[in-house]
């Protein structure tokens, strides 16, 4: 309670009030830093100090100091009087707040050290911390100094940047610098070459030596001398520096007993580049081959047969006969008629996928199960052909059929949807087989929703929908193409679950060192969760996001790139309703396998992409991997090097630059 009725008197004086009527009230006064070190090697000691009020502080405050030695006893004295070894900058703290530092030249350690606040220069009232006091013995220089020199370099490794770090017990670099301590230092004489210090016990590598080591090439550049903290060389290392990881030199710096030197290291970033900057995109657009399937000697349903026929675009496909598709040859000839179109196509260079109409009305599903034998029969020894080949096939059934065999299932997708009721009972979202799927998600067309229309459908989805909406609802297709992707004699197929199947193309590939390190950086912009690789041909293939941890436990020479797809081809079509009188046009896709929820569905994006821009997803560090990396911030991390920190972290660096200041990011 005395602190508080002293303090609101020196407020009211200072306000021209009588201190008998001036309540007493706790107006938060108190010393947030409080703290003085004394260097034995030095023979200075540091004074640092931060008051704050919410009221009571005016021009005629002043913070005061008194210390005692073995051989001086300082009386208290405004601490702006008495003369310091270093420069201390004026600080503005703010209204409610006085603060600054200094350094005084002390021979003998402090036994006795206080800091206090008088409220007003000729008043009696003052405010009196608990002062931190620290002695600093003689000692190694990198740890018993408080200024340590060391060098960075920016993003080329060739312009070196010196920086002087402040190194207090309670203090950090950045709180001293704030409270307005500025060291003068000198960078005399620096060579290039292979300079190492114990990076465990002397991180900054300050004072290794006294003098730099003998060998390293002299770069002939005059000494650089500043006040700021940090200050780039003018020079850049000459090209013959390339494969030198450090720059030497000495550094330079005063106390109150003159100068010392030391050795000063600056060790070169981490050598990082893209390790497969673009992998570009074999997907072409493919040669389609129409046939339809129907019976020549009856009629089943002539609507849906012209629906199919338009679906498919298959006004000029050839028709094959199905009346004897119970003839134990039938599969067989049907093959063969396939096979021989396939290679009359051929001729033309392009890829090329099937599109089969099956119009029939076998509710067992046995004419299905037929035809599938037919197309196993074709595609087996197409998969992994080179380009001209034939990719895969699309079929739209009369039925919902479901491929049993698993080699068929990795390159036939067979339409329509296997879904149960009526089209308009269906909901937009739902997972369903060979499910259309608009470019845009949430397209609504009308009171339809894309899963609604009657665009992939069964036959009896189809008549039910035209009966309750008319034909004029049902729209039509007015494009469709299929994609797959280009493949080299060099090619290779993996498969990938049930469905998926992983490419290696032409011999894309990464070469490594075994002490190259890599860093990768998600990016759901580049598709990067589509690449993959192996780190050799009989290797399963993982995605690209483990290669750094690969690299780090079981380092490779090689590593093999390549894509993976959902299916072995894409269906694209443009299509368009006539809804209340107006056309609607839209793109959609149709997704692959079983199962494909259309809320999360983006695989068509895959399939439109000509180039993977991976320059900034995967990282390969080729020299220098283990020294200390910038942050992203641009804080230099001494105990975090490249190898083997990246392997599970992205690297973003942000390097220093000649224009940004002299005044670091460093805490």
């Amino acid at each position: 309670m005395k602190f508080v009725t002293f303090f609101a008197c020196a407020a009211a004086l200072a306000s021209g009030v009588a201190c008998e009527k001036v309540p007493i009230t706790d107006v938060n006064a108190r010393f947030e830093v409080a703290d003085v070190a004394w260097f034995a090697q030095e023979a200075t000691m540091f004074v640092f100090y931060r008051v704050q009020a919410e009221q009571g502080l005016g021009p005629t405050s002043v913070v005061e100091l008194t210390y005692r030695t073995d051989d001086k006893d300082q009386t208290w004295v405004p601490i702006t009087q008495l003369p310091t070894v270093h420069t201390h900058v004026p600080v503005d703290c703010g209204p409610n707040a006085r603060c600054g530092s200094t350094s005084l030249a002390v021979n003998l350690p402090p036994r006795q050290v206080g800091i206090r606040l008088r409220y007003h220069r000729d008043g009696e009232v003052t405010l009196d911390p608990k002062v931190n006091l620290n002695v600093i013995a003689a000692g190694p220089a990198h740890t018993n100094r408080s200024l340590l020199i060391y060098g960075v370099f920016d993003a080329t490794n060739t312009r070196v940047q010196w920086r002087a770090r402040h190194q207090f017990p309670t203090l950090r670099n950045e709180q001293v610098q704030a409270l307005g301590l500025r060291r003068s230092f000198t960078i005399t004489a620096p060579q290039y070459g292979e300079a190492t210090s114990p990076i465990e016990t002397n991180p900054y590598g300050y004072a290794f030596a006294t003098t730099c080591p003998e060998g390293l090439e002299p770069l002939g550049w005059p000494a650089l001398e500043t006040k700021d903290r940090a200050v780039f060389d003018a020079n850049s290392l000459p090209v013959l520096a390339g494969e030198a990881s450090s720059v030497c030199a000495s550094a330079t710096v005063t106390d109150a007993t003159g100068t010392f030197t030391a050795a000063a290291l600056a060790r070169k970033n981490a050598e990082v580049v893209s390790a497969f900057p673009t992998l570009r995109s074999p997907i072409r657009v493919t040669q389609r081959i129409g046939f339809l399937l129907q019976p020549c000697r009856r009629v089943i349903n002539e609507a849906h047969r012209k629906l199919q026929i338009q679906r498919l675009v298959l006004q000029d496909a050839p028709q094959i006969c199905i009346d004897d598709w119970q003839q134990p040859t039938f599969a067989d000839e049907l093959a063969t008629t396939f096979r021989k179109r396939v290679d009359e196509v051929r001729a033309q260079g392009m890829d090329m996928v099937l599109a089969v109409a099956l119009h029939h009305d076998d509710e067992t599903r046995q004419f299905a199960d037929v035809v599938e034998r037919a197309l196993q029969d074709v595609l087996q020894t197409e998969r992994d052909k080179s380009t001209p080949r034939l990719a895969g096939a699309f079929v739209l059934d009369s039925f919902a059929y479901t491929v049993v065999r698993t080699e068929v299932s990795r390159s036939v997708l067979w339409c329509p949807a296997n879904i149960v009721g009526d089209l308009d009972q269906v909901n937009n979202g739902a997972s369903q087989a060979c499910a259309v799927l608009p470019d845009d998600l949430e397209l609504t067309l009308g009171p339809f929703g894309v899963a609604n229309l009657p665009i992939l459908p069964s036959r009896q989805q189809y008549l039910n929908f035209v009966k309750k909406y008319g034909e004029a609802q049902t729209g039509k297709v007015v494009r469709l193409e299929f994609r797959a992707p280009e493949r080299t004699p060099l090619s290779s197929n993996v498969d990938l679950g049930d469905f998926g199947t992983g490419t290696f193309f032409n011999n894309e590939t990464i070469t490594a060192e075994s002490t190259d390190s890599f860093s990768y950086c998600a990016d759901r912009r580049t598709l990067a969760s589509a690449v993959i690789f192996r780190p050799s041909s009989d290797a399963d293939p993982a995605p690209l996001s483990q290669l750094p941890m690969f690299q780090s436990q079981t380092p490779a020479r090689l590593y093999q790139v390549g894509l993976a797809w959902d299916f072995p081809f894409l269906l694209r079509m443009n299509y368009e309703i006539v809804i209340a009188g107006a056309v609607s046009a839209f793109s959609a896709t149709a997704p692959f396998g079983l199962g494909v929820p259309a809320t999360s569905y983006y695989g068509a994006e895959l399939w439109q992409t000509e180039e993977f821009k991976l320059a900034d997803v995967l990282l390969q560090c080729r020299r220098f991997c283990d020294h200390p990396t910038f942050d992203s911030a641009g804080v230099y991390n001494l105990n975090i090097a490249f190898s083997p920190n990246f392997a599970s972290r992205c690297y973003r660096p942000r390097f220093p630059v000649p224009t940004d200041g002299g005044f670091p990011l460093d805490p």
